[in-house]
């Protein structure tokens, strides 16, 4: 070879060199969020998730990458947001509620999905706790047992025999509705369900519930509803109506009452299940995590500008109160 045809292919090799290597970089495995939120309100699951990931070592951009799909409250857009996620072959798929669930599933059975919902085996999102099979597990927030316990809550503070709104996210299965109708009768409560699936729908709902008259509402468990939650006590707030909600944090924000459990006790628990799959655990041998405690939020200054008389008993049983 003469010497300038060497130097031509060694100066060319030289400047390749960069470009093989980097292409020989494994890529970072992928963890995939599908939301049927819009991206500002999806940040109170995505932020909690990520913080947690990088506390286990797990930094965005150094050892794992993430893809986050909203539906900006659009169920119908779930489907597509699915395909789009699973055609990127992500190590795992993780969903906040029945619908984002069911739409991942729906899209891929090999591509392990961690799911938080109410309850994961009442919406036939897995076959049961302990053993779920398929590609799916997740957390359950027990939301079916807890929604009846909300509205005896709530019924303390309301006058005797009143009516209650029941506020209902239309994508969340209904297995909570015997218990909670259950748990109406014993206490003299009637209730009026209503079934939203957009932010102007809850809004209808709620001004409803006071133009007819009723004394509260109890906001079932929802990842949509929760969402929802600034509209929701603004709304309460100005239409002068006691409100029950799912995540003590709710109460909080301005929200009245607020039974269940930690939001971000739920939020670490799915990141401990999102990194066991990533480290080659199967999600069909992984058993649904739920909560173990739950707390009772209650926030006084809200109860005085309802003009709400707590009742003392109550009062020693808030596991935190806010004033």
């Amino acid at each position: 070879m003469r010497r300038r045809d060497f130097i031509s292919f060694f100066g060319g090799a030289a400047l390749a060199w960069p470009q093989i290597a980097q292409a020989q970089q494994p890529a970072l495995p992928l963890v995939g969020m599908l939301l049927v939120f819009p991206p500002e309100a999806g940040k109170t699951f995505t932020e909690p998730i990520r913080a947690f990931m990088q506390a286990l070592g797990y930094i965005e951009g150094r050892t794992v990458a993430f893809d986050f799909r909203y539906a900006d409250g659009q169920v119908e857009k779930l489907p597509g947001l699915a395909a789009e996620l699973v055609a990127r072959r992500p190590a795992v798929i993780s969903t906040f509620g029945d619908a984002t669930a069911r739409a991942a599933q729906a899209t891929t059975t090999t591509i392990p999905i961690v799911a938080m919902s109410e309850d994961l085996v009442k919406a036939k999102l897995v076959l049961n706790l302990t053993r779920p099979e398929g590609n799916t597990t997740g957390v359950s927030i027990m939301g079916t047992e807890l929604d009846a316990k909300r509205l005896e809550l709530l019924a303390e503070l309301l006058p005797p025999r009143s009516t209650v709104m029941l506020l209902a996210d239309s994508t969340t299965h209904r297995e909570s509705r015997p218990a909670v109708q259950a748990a109406a009768q014993t206490l003299g409560v009637t209730l009026q369900e209503a079934v939203v699936s957009t932010p102007e729908e809850v809004e209808r709902a709620l001004r409803s519930a006071r133009q007819r008259g009723m004394a509260g509402v109890n906001v079932l468990s929802s990842a949509f509803l929760f969402a929802q939650r600034g509209r929701i006590i603004k709304l309460a707030a100005e239409l002068g109506l006691p409100v029950i909600y799912q995540w003590p944090e709710t109460a909080e924000l301005g929200g009245l009452l607020a039974y269940g459990p930690s939001l971000h006790g739920a939020f670490r628990q799915v990141t401990t299940l999102i990194v066991k799959v990533l480290q080659g655990r199967k999600p069909g041998e992984l058993p649904v995590e739920e909560p173990t405690r739950f707390a009772l939020y209650l926030n006084l200054r809200t109860a005085r500008a309802l003009n709400l008389t707590i009742p003392p008993l109550m009062l020693l049983r808030a596991d935190k109160t806010i004033e």
